[in-house]
C-alpha cells in the first residue's frame, strides 16, 4: 500500500499500520530523517542489517524475528541498501514479523522492480517513495522548523535556500547549526550569512 511521504512527514504514526515497510528513492536526507523518527516512534531495540549480509546468511533474519529479547518489547530491524534480490526473503518472512517491525530502505526502484510492485499490491505491506526535493518542499522544511526564530523572514529562508541548493542533508544540518546560534536572540543577516559560509 502506497503512502505519500509528505503525509509520513506530517504524522510518522502512519507506520504502526504495517509491520513491514519499504522505503525507496534517491532523497538520501528524507531516508534519513525517517531512520531517525523510526527510532524515536518505536522504542526498544534497533537493529542495522545490510541486505548482502541478508543474502549471505539466510538465518541471520529468521533469528533476529524469532528471538525475542527480555529487556524490549519491540524490536525494529532496519534493512539497508536493498534491492529485488531481498524480495524472496521478505515473502518468507512476512507471516512470521509479529511485533517487530521491519523497515528497508532502498535507492531508486524503477516501476518493473518486482521487490516495489510486491510492496504496492500488497495492503498488509506499506511503501513510500522518497523523490528528490524541490524549492517548494525545501522552503516548508525550514519555514516549519524556523519560524519561531525572531528574525525570521523571506529574506532568511532565501539565504539558506541559496546555501544548500536544495540538498536536505545540508538544509538540515544549516538549520541545526541556526537554531543553536539564534535561540535566544535575532536572527542576524550578517552572522548568517558567515555561519551559512555564504
Amino acid at each position: 500500500m502506497i503512502i505519500k511521504s509528505y503525509l509520513l512527514e506530517q504524522n510518522i504514526e502512519h507506520l504502526n499500520k504495517f509491520n513491514i515497510f519499504l522505503f525507496y528513492g534517491e532523497n538520501q536526507g528524507l531516508k534519513k530523517q525517517f531512520k531517525e523518527k523510526i527510532n524515536k516512534l518505536n522504542a526498544g531495540e534497533t537493529l542495522n542489517l545490510y541486505q548482502e549480509e541478508i543474502i549471505k546468511n539466510k538465518n541471520l533474519l529468521f533469528n533476529e524475528i524469532s528471538n525475542k529479547s527480555l529487556f524490549d518489547e519491540k524490536k525494529n530491524i532496519i534493512i539497508n541498501e536493498a534491492d529485488d534480490k531481498i524480495l524472496e526473503t521478505i515473502e518468507e518472512i512476512e507471516k512470521l514479523v509479529k511485533e517487530e517491525k521491519v523497515y528497508i530502505f532502498s535507492n531508486n526502484l524503477d516501476k518493473k522492480s518486482k521487490l516495489r510492485s510486491f510492496f504496492e499490491k500488497n495492503k498488509q505491506l506499506g511503501l513510500t517513495a522518497c523523490y528528490p526535493d524541490n524549492e517548494i518542499t525545501i522552503r516548508k522544511l525550514i519555514s516549519s522548523r524556523l519560524k519561531h526564530l525572531n528574525g525570521f523572514s523571506n529574506e532568511v529562508l532565501n539565504t539558506i535556500i541559496q546555501a544548500t541548493d536544495n540538498d536536505r542533508n545540508k538544509v538540515i544540518n544549516e538549520i541545526d547549526k541556526i537554531i543553536s546560534c539564534f535561540a535566544n536572540q535575532t536572527i542576524d543577516k550578517s552572522k548568517l550569512i558567515s555561519l551559512l559560509n555564504l
